[in-house]
């Protein structure tokens, strides 16, 4: 046996003074995971004419069954975040642990209904950063937990809150998505610019 080792390793340049803004934006869509017919692909380290971005990148589109589109929640402007972090012992048996803190304001019916089944559902989700760009919580491979908490406050001065705690391993860091994101039969948002598009 030959190992042949793959690898896109490159220098990572950041200039200075160059912006890099914190956050989420409000909108954050989501699909059951049964809804998907097909994925999009990360590219494998070593395929031609990859570089070390692209490695981060979704190729292709999300594919939905019939009538399926991804819906949206609204959540409380400038609460919500988004973190990751390895797991796993031993080189090659690594993963990431991708994490959110979706924060919705209050505790409306639809929001509870929504943590009723989510909480032992298998959601993926889709949430776009304060710059623009769009990254997944979810997989093919693995369970995507929601754990649902809130609160009431308890002064005139607190807030009530629902925040949903979401939870997946992935072979990549919240990867980015530049293809379409079906939101209705008539439209879609191209995840590489952010607009919303007439579908086809």
């Amino acid at each position: 046996m030959t190992c042949e080792t793959q690898s896109v390793y490159e220098s990572l340049e950041q200039c200075p003074g160059q912006r890099v803004m914190p956050g989420i934006r409000r909108r954050l869509y989501y699909i059951n995971k049964i809804d998907i017919a097909a994925w999009p692909a990360l590219p494998r380290p070593g395929e031609e004419n990859k570089t070390m971005a692209d490695m981060a990148i979704y190729d292709g589109n999300f594919t939905l069954k019939a009538d399926k589109y991804f819906q949206f929640i609204d959540l409380k402007p400038e609460a919500s975040d988004v973190t990751f972090e390895p797991v796993g012992d031993g080189i090659g048996s690594k993963l990431v642990n991708n994490q959110a803190n979706a924060i919705v304001s209050g505790m409306p019916d639809e929001i509870k209904g929504f943590a009723r089944q989510a909480l032992n559902d298998d959601l993926v989700y889709v949430y776009q950063q304060a710059d623009g760009k769009f990254c997944v919580i979810g997989n093919e491979a693995y369970t995507c937990n929601t754990s649902p908490s809130g609160t009431t406050g308890s002064s005139p001065t607190d807030a009530t809150t629902t925040t949903l705690a979401l939870q997946c391993y992935d072979e990549c860091p919240v990867p980015t998505y530049t293809g379409r994101l079906p939101i209705s039969s008539t439209k879609y948002i191209d995840c590489s610019d952010g607009t919303e598009k007439a579908a086809a």
